[in-house]
């Protein structure tokens, strides 16, 4: 919330410390720096939306369903106001805190997207799916989801997030276009 609200440079390990009610000590001996207090609050936000159990639990559903559910995970993700706000405060101060945006960019897209080309490299290897390049399929799924005009319309304020039907009535049929080209 302190990220949000006050940005990156003006979010100090002290009014965090504060913000908590610990003293600086205590929050340094769990977070080296604010470097790694901001990947933390990254990661733990993507796991809330996609978590590990998505790539793991691949055998427990049908393809298609479990496409589904990262395809759902990464559209309420990136639709969240939470999302929405960091990227707008990433890209404000994207100049000033490059190291944090490269902490942002690999606590959460890199980490999907790993997860997603290990898990693309086991359905290859079932056969289940041909994806002989599971890097350039990872970023295909991945441009169905962020590419949408639900996303394009929610993160240009031209119009609110559309009711939950529609949403995964979306990600169904990007997911069914993901199968058949990689039939």
């Amino acid at each position: 919330r302190l990220f949000m609200t006050q940005g990156l440079q003006a979010t100090t390990m002290e009014c965090i410390a504060r913000e908590l009610g610990v003293s600086k000590l205590t929050l340094y001996s769990n977070f080296k720096n604010k470097d790694n207090l901001f990947a933390a609050v990254i990661e733990n936000k993507c796991k809330e939306y996609i978590p590990d159990s998505f790539f793991e639990d691949y055998k427990k559903y049908p393809l298609e369903e479990s496409l589904y559910k990262i395809a759902l995970g990464l559209m309420q993700l990136i639709t969240s106001n939470d999302a929405r706000n960091m990227e707008r405060m990433l890209m404000t101060e994207a100049h000033n805190h490059k190291s944090l945006i490269l902490t942002f960019y690999k606590s959460g897209p890199k980490r999907v997207k790993a997860l997603m080309v290990e898990y693309f490299e086991k359905l290859h290897l079932q056969k289940k799916l041909y994806i002989p390049e599971p890097v350039i399929s990872s970023h295909l799924f991945s441009a169905l989801i962020k590419g949408s005009d639900i996303y394009f319309r929610i993160s240009m304020n031209i119009s609110p997030k559309p009711p939950k039907n529609e949403i995964e009535d979306y990600c169904r049929k990007a997911v069914k276009m993901f199968i058949s080209s990689h039939a």
